[in-house]
């Protein structure tokens, strides 16, 4: 693809900007490790020439810049300039509806069919494992299917399916004082994963491949936390205290690698 350097920079471009942003600092390693992987020397510095000029072009000229930079690749490199494409758009962690719509712009532009363009980025987001948010209207956001297992995207939607389905409000309040507590205790340093039978507190930069360093389980008459080798079970929000706290605390210690 050496002869299509300009017009892959392009499709990267058009890519990083379907969120209407470019971060030089954020995008500096995604860049550098496409131009690695593609053996393109220059490629990273073409795609922020074509970025640094994006603001001259309205949304429909850079849609016409994009199908006529398509054109240029042969059948055997569309679907590697699709792949890259893709990987760029799910690179910072969270998808967009005006992404998605970039996706199948794409997809069509480089004569992919629809179906296996949504089944490669379907692939793609499972190989994420639910480290990819979903950022779509209100009335869509409440959950994601990722490799077959249900993960719901916030706080809000989780508690209105565990409304729905009547589970006891006084063992909600404890789940609510969990994901509030984590969310103050360790800020961006943990994330709360949210599932339809348990949720898990996990460290955002583990020290290796451990990760998760609490499961709390939803049960018919309790709530079940498990770390580090230690069980307890709650029936009140207030039974969540400074013992059990500093618990999830030290293990969340051995496993992360930024210290609270």
């Amino acid at each position: 693809m050496k002869e299509h350097l300009n017009e892959l920079a392009t499709v990267i471009a058009v890519s990083i900007l379907a969120d209407g942003e470019f971060d030089e600092k954020e995008n500096l390693q995604l860049l550098s490790d496409l131009e690695s992987d593609t053996e393109l020397p220059g490629l990273a510095a073409s795609v922020k020439q074509v970025v640094s000029m994006a603001h001259l072009f309205t949304d429909e000229q850079l849609t016409d810049l994009l199908y006529k930079s398509a054109e240029k690749f042969g059948a055997e490199d569309k679907p590697k300039v699709f792949e890259a494409a893709i990987t760029t758009i799910l690179a910072d962690g969270v998808v967009t509806e005006d992404e998605i719509a970039n996706i199948l712009t794409l997809a069509e532009a480089l004569d992919i069919p629809t179906e296996k363009a949504v089944a490669r980025l379907l692939y793609q987001v499972q190989e994420l494992e639910g480290d990819l948010v979903v950022d779509v209207e209100d009335e869509l956001q409440d959950f994601i299917i990722v490799g077959g297992k249900t993960r719901y995207t916030g706080w809000n939607a989780f508690e209105k399916m565990l409304s729905e389905k009547a589970y006891p409000a006084h063992l909600i309040d404890i789940l609510r004082a969990v994901n509030d507590w984590a969310a103050a205790r360790f800020g961006s340093k943990a994330e709360v994963n949210y599932t339809p039978n348990f949720l898990t507190l996990a460290c955002t930069n583990p020290a290796s491949r451990s990760k998760t360093f609490c499961f709390v389980r939803m049960r018919k008459a309790d709530i079940r936390f498990e770390y580090t080798g230690n069980v307890a079970d709650l029936t009140s929000a207030d039974q969540f205290g400074d013992a059990l706290q500093k618990g999830i605390e030290q293990y969340f210690g051995q496993l992360s690698a930024d210290k609270l």
